[in-house]
């Protein structure tokens, strides 16, 4: 009966704060679009706004006072690069507010499923990391999907400089043929050349967005040429060449490193399989751990030995190439 209580509780509490949020973002939209048609009307220039109207809306959060305190944080700053890498629409303030959600979610299944307070925490904060590793994996996905089109994508560029079309236009072109994220990417690259910001700060802007090692090696190319002079096709060529070569190392080594990954995976998961079992199994077999302050220092000892275990093997498989 307080299980339910409790979860009909925090749905309430959810659905006021979700309430609150859209109309607290409905207001600060129609501020905003208010003071720009004052502005406009009265001839002001925002110059500012003049300068960035092609970029992407950089708020942290819709609701002014919550972007307010999450510009003034650099862990903040941090995560709303790695969603920008990962290609996600959200503002951060939506993700922040989704790892206590999760959190406060992970405490009461726990708190529903088991007595012990220490493992409803444990559920907690397992829940408020769901959160940022969607967001991790989705930038790792993003990334290796960009360097998997990078080879083709600067082949058609080459072909088009061949063809006599200028930089610009063979990115245009690639955004067209492409699926994303490259396309995405280059045509992010050429609106902001066609807007007015440099090409330096265009591609260095493509250098941030993209966690890929070849990327800087492909913008320096560019800016080289761009502004020392050179053969642009036979840059690209290069870079393609090397790319190419570099994705062919990558794949032999992750073959190679196969066994070692899963035999990890597996030292990993595997005391946790049959730790669940034998509990399922055999409840009374864990009283002792469940119950004292010793059991849960054993188990704590356990999770922080596994975890160890676990990024050591991850740091000796994983070779940088």
């Amino acid at each position: 009966m307080l299980g339910i209580v409790a979860i009909t509780f925090f749905i309430a509490v959810l659905m006021m704060g979700a309430a609150l949020s859209m109309s607290l973002g409905e207001r600060s939209d129609a501020r905003q679009a208010l003071r720009s048609r004052l502005d406009s009307q009265a001839g002001v220039v925002n110059e500012e706004e003049q300068t960035t109207n092609f970029m992407l809306d950089r708020r942290l959060s819709s609701i002014q006072i919550l972007n307010d305190v999450l510009q003034r944080s650099g862990l903040v700053r941090r995560l709303a690069l790695m969603m920008r890498q990962a290609g996600l629409r959200r503002r951060v303030g939506e993700v922040i507010l989704y790892i206590p959600l999760l959190g406060s979610i992970g405490v009461l299944a726990g708190m529903m499923f088991t007595d012990n307070t220490a493992l409803a925490m444990l559920f907690g904060l397992a829940g408020m990391g769901v959160p940022l590793m969607l967001v991790s994996r989705m930038r790792k996905k993003r990334a290796r999907a960009f360097a998997a089109q990078l080879p083709e994508a600067l082949d058609l560029i080459r072909a088009a400089l061949q063809a006599g079309h200028s930089f610009l236009t063979a990115l245009k072109v690639v955004a067209d043929d492409f699926p994303d994220p490259i396309a995405q990417e280059f045509d992010t690259v050429a609106e902001e050349v066609r807007h007015g910001l440099p090409m330096r700060e265009a591609l260095l802007g493509l250098r941030e967005r993209v966690p890929d090692s070849n990327v800087p090696m492909l913008v320096v190319g560019v800016l080289v040429v761009q502004e020392s002079g050179g053969n642009l096709v036979e840059v690209l060529h290069n870079v393609s060449h090397t790319v190419r070569e570099r994705f062919k190392l990558q794949r032999d080594v992750e073959a190679m490193t196969a066994q070692g990954r899963l035999s990890g995976l597996l030292l990993t998961c595997l005391p946790v399989i049959v730790g669940g079992l034998l509990y399922v199994i055999l409840p009374e077999y864990f009283d002792q751990m469940l119950t004292t302050s010793a059991g849960h220092w054993m188990l704590g000892y356990c999770a922080v030995s596994i975890l160890t275990g676990h990024l050591i093997i991850q740091r000796l498989v994983k070779i940088k190439v």
